[in-house]
């Protein structure tokens, strides 16, 4: 398996460009995949300086409602004509984030797509043949992210806490190893973790993706918690690739804890499993 950061809130200097968001492409074998497409279209150029080819691409998956992670949907249907994107249905719901002056900002998607044809519902999962799992319905057994807080869905009088049902995460299996990839782990990582093994009946070999753990800014995670996450990680012996919405000071603290077991990402990067 080869993973391609296409967007990520971090690049090098002379590389492809990142935003704030997340977008990896994984190829396995001949088939490839999209996983979320960051804001809009930066996705796709750098796909191009990457030399991936989004016209081959045999799907999307949008990990949850956030325009960070989905913003992009219309123009992965332009570059690629016939692949299906896979999106929980209550991803379409309005979303909003409490800024510090006590008003809220947009982050959903774009809702005129969710009629469209190539957008299909994956809201209890779906197996997609022997390789492929779309899952979500994570329960809330660990504590998850202090910045969660921030988040919300509905609009008007019926604001209220997003509960984070429209998030869904994707296992990918190539012989005897398996790839969990995620967005951005509003529903804990290592609630994340523990629901692949129930699916896989083992923990997944590889865990690609945000843990949403911020120190410095927003709701500030408490460092014991974070710690404690560390140590519950590195007990599962999984090697984790983590990136967007992971600080860089709660990954510094991971680090310290997680060894080599914990890499950090960034635009541009190409990791091969």
């Amino acid at each position: 398996m080869k993973v391609y950061v296409l967007v990520d809130n971090k690049w090098a200097p002379g590389g492809p460009e990142g935003e704030h968001g997340l977008s990896l492409y994984l190829e396995s074998g001949d088939a490839g995949i999209l996983f979320d497409t960051g804001q809009g279209d930066r996705f796709s150029r750098n796909a191009e300086i990457l030399a991936v080819d989004l016209s081959k691409a045999l799907m999307a998956v949008i990990s949850h409602g956030h325009y960070d992670h989905g913003g992009g949907i219309e123009k992965f249907l332009e570059v690629n004509k016939n692949a299906i994107v896979y999106v929980h249905s209550t991803a379409f719901e309005q979303h909003s984030s409490l800024k510090s002056d006590g008003s809220y900002a947009d982050i959903s998607l774009d809702p005129d797509l969710k009629d469209n044809p190539r957008i299909i519902f994956s809201d209890v999962g779906a197996s997609l043949g022997e390789w492929l799992t779309i899952f979500s319905g994570v329960e809330n057994k660990h504590p998850s992210s202090e910045s969660n807080r921030n988040l919300f869905v509905g609009s008007g009088e019926d604001i209220r806490p997003d509960n984070f049902k429209h998030e869904q995460h994707l296992i990918v299996e190539e012989g005897e190893r398996s790839l969990l990839i995620i967005g951005c782990s509003h529903s804990g990582i290592v609630n994340i973790v523990n629901k692949a093994k129930d699916i896989l009946g083992k923990f997944p070999d590889f865990v690609i993706g945000g843990f949403h753990l911020q120190i410095q800014l927003g709701n500030p995670e408490d460092l014991q918690h974070v710690r404690n996450i560390s140590k519950v990680l590195l007990s599962t012996g999984v090697r984790f690739y983590t990136c967007h919405c992971t600080d860089d000071s709660a990954y510094d603290l991971m680090k310290e804890a997680m060894g080599q077991n914990i890499q950090m990402l960034k635009t541009g990067d190409i990791l091969e499993i």
